[in-house]
């Protein structure tokens, strides 16, 4: 094997490989009499079908495995002789599509990402400040509020519609000639939502502030949508009587409240909240001490990445915004095309970070040897398992079914033990 190693990049090696033809009609060789021994042909004693046999009849494909496991081989050997740590996926260039002929070189290039050089100082001592963590009188309101806010209730007022409001309303459109075209009773109408064919802005300058009682009248053009297509396209007017103001009423901070989320009383429900928002206020100073210290780390040890993993991300992180594009909003491929140009540069930023962060991370885990361990995969479900209100056996057979989400668990956790280290080992002062 002849391999020509060429530097293309700070972490990137480009590799011209040419395999001799007798080594080809070896492999060859090996291919075809492994199948001999394994194909069973009506009219041939297992493992004596010819040659020429298997050739015509199952040759294509033992060709093309035999190609697929000659590159692949051969790319390992080359990259083992010249010590070459790669990360990331190779990408093969001028392999082509003609089966191996075992009198033909083969010949080809290897574009491969190497893995960064990422030499580390002491980590041990480093200093970051604590925010306060207790409890205040600030986060005990917003918490209730919210609670209230998930039972509230729609409920009639006698003042008059505000923004936000909504309205019981009796509609009667009417053509161009003011002849009644459709009537709707008991609907319900809010400033921010125009009837269809109305100006918005218009609509609901008039709507707020009209008083329960009120006749309005709106100018409009009938959708093309409404019901009677006689009118459709066509302007005409739509006439409301409110007959209700309707407005969204958190409920009361009482004890009828604490028993709707199962406590007996409010002060028990007030005990639990704080205890709670006491909780996770201590997860979140850690997390934003970590945050700060790995940001120290990544910014104190520049290094190159491999351009290959940084593309790949991008692509990735593309792919996912034009999918949720495509999910969430009513844009038009011309318009999901724009934006897609646009967020190039963020999406650079984002795979630049989360490349380098992969490297730094697995280069704090080597240097003090930090790994994860199958009772730390299997406490990871047995928590998730208990916060989904599920078993872990449903938890291990979601996880398990692919090991590319495996190695995301994994990759997770490492990060998460990382985090914790540089946390336990910085010097934090009480701010």
């Amino acid at each position: 094997m002849d391999v020509q190693v060429a530097e293309t990049g700070p972490c990137r090696r480009t590799l011209s490989i040419k395999i001799p033809a007798e080594q080809v009609k070896q492999h060859l060789d090996q291919m075809f009499r492994a199948a001999a021994k394994q194909v069973d042909l009506k009219g041939f004693r297992k493992g004596k079908v010819p040659r020429a046999v298997l050739e015509k009849k199952y040759g294509p494909a033992i060709q093309a495995e035999a190609k697929e496991q000659l590159v692949r081989r051969y790319v390992a050997e080359a990259c083992q002789e010249h010590e070459l740590v790669t990360v990331g996926r190779a990408k093969l260039e001028g392999l082509t599509e003609e089966p191996l002929a075992a009198d033909t070189a083969v010949e080809f290039q290897v574009h491969l990402d190497i893995r960064p050089q990422v030499e580390l100082g002491d980590l041990e001592g480093m200093k970051a400040t604590a925010e306060p963590t207790e409890v205040t009188d600030e986060d005990m309101e917003k918490a209730l509020g919210d609670l209230a806010a998930q039972k509230r209730t729609l409920e009639a007022v006698e003042d008059a519609v505000a923004d936000g409001d909504f309205a019981r309303v009796d509609m009667t459109y009417r053509n161009e000639a003011g002849n009644e075209v459709s009537k709707r009773e008991g609907a319900q109408i809010n400033p921010n939502i125009p009837i269809a064919g109305t100006e918005p802005e218009s609509f609901k300058s008039q709507l707020v502030g009209a008083e329960k009682g009120a006749t309005i009248t709106f100018d409009l053009t009938f959708p093309e949508t409404f019901e009677k297509e006689e009118v459709r396209g066509k302007p005409g007017k739509v006439e409301v009587v409110i007959h209700e103001v309707l407005r969204v009423q958190n409920a009361a901070l009482d004890d009828e409240l604490a028993k709707s989320f199962e406590f007996d009383t409010m002060d028990a429900l007030k005990e639990e909240l704080r205890k709670r928002i006491g909780e996770q206020k201590e997860i979140n100073e850690k997390s934003r001490q970590s945050d700060m210290l790995m940001s120290k780390v990544v910014e104190d040890h520049p290094f190159d990445l491999p351009e290959g993993m940084v593309e790949d991300e991008i692509a990735h992180g593309l792919a996912q915004f034009e999918q949720r594009m495509r999910q969430e909003t009513q844009l038009d491929d011309d318009q999901i095309k724009q934006k897609l140009e646009e967020a190039q540069e963020p999406a650079r930023e984002e795979a630049e970070r989360r490349v380098r962060m992969f490297f730094v991370i697995d280069a704090i885990a080597r240097k003090y040897e930090l790994g994860v361990t199958e009772q730390d995969v299997e406490l990871e479900f047995q928590a998730v398992a208990a916060h989904h209100n599920t078993t872990v056996d449903e938890v291990r057979e979601h996880y398990g079914s692919s090991q590319e989400t495996m190695n995301q668990v994994r990759l997770a956790l490492l990060e998460r033990k990382v985090r914790d280290f540089l946390r336990e080992k910085a010097e934090i002062t009480d701010k």
